[in-house]
């Protein structure tokens, strides 16, 4: 493994199984034991299948997600029916922020943009469980503030750093929350998440692959060089992966 693989972002390995619960969620994983305990009775597992729409801008939250693999994107719907995605949520976080602040509808759109699954939680038990563990509500308004960081820092990137460079970022993202070497990134999901036309990113693949950097086949990339992908990247993916450290550490570590 190299020295930029071992910062990236998001632990890759499976937390071991505590009292015979097994999560993969960064968030979760860093409860107390105690914690722990007290709330994984109210969590269920589920898939997230591939364009799934979790929740509908406006609509009433019913269930917040723990994300153990996978990627769901929070999309902003526009009138001309053109939509743009806002951030995406992987293993380090959860969706369902309205609960931490009292707010009963969704922010925007939930989509499932990398298949996987989660943990999924009743939104009147979570917001029990906000109320009566500390940890939880602080892990999560932690991450919330993270997240928050990251999509106004995409603001500016989209403004300010060609594509090449917002391509890299995103590639960097996806690798983070993979396994193996390997992530689930298609021509037209890197142009939503970098908020550029398919025929820029797929110009922007091509060029990475042949410069040595990935290596593609269909529906997947696989990173080949990670230390010169993330030179090719804008300094946004390093500043968004101190974000997320700075959050309370995986308890294997």
């Amino acid at each position: 493994m190299s020295l930029g693989r071992q910062g990236a972002m998001y632990n890759r390995t499976c937390a071991p199984p505590r009292d015979g619960f097994e999560t993969r969620n960064r968030l979760l994983a860093a409860l107390p034991p105690d914690a722990l305990l007290r709330v994984r009775s109210h969590f269920e597992p589920v898939a997230l299948l591939p364009g799934e729409v979790l929740c509908e801008a406006g609509e009433k939250l019913k269930r917040a997600y723990f994300v153990e693999a996978g990627v769901v994107a929070l999309m902003a719907l526009f009138n001309n029916g053109i939509t743009g995605v806002m951030g995406t949520i992987g293993r380090e976080g959860m969706i369902g922020f309205g609960a931490l602040t009292g707010n009963n509808t969704a922010f925007r759109r939930q989509v499932v943009h990398v298949p996987g699954s989660a943990l999924a939680v009743e939104i009147s038990q979570f917001r029990r469980a906000l109320e009566e563990r500390a940890a939880l509500r602080a892990l999560c308004e932690g991450y919330t503030r993270a997240f928050l960081g990251q999509v106004l820092q995409t603001i500016a990137c989209n403004v300010v750093h060609s594509v090449e460079q917002r391509c890299a970022r995103w590639l960097l993202f996806s690798h983070d929350r993979g396994d193996g070497e390997t992530c689930a990134v298609t021509e037209e999901l890197l142009a939503r998440m970098a908020a550029v036309s398919e025929p820029a990113a797929v110009a922007v693949i091509r060029n990475l692959q042949h410069a040595g950097l990935i290596r593609c086949r269909p529906g997947m990339i696989a990173v080949v060089d990670r230390s010169r992908l993330e030179a090719a990247a804008c300094e946004c993916y390093l500043l968004d992966r101190g974000r997320y450290q700075r959050m309370p550490p995986d308890r294997d570590r």
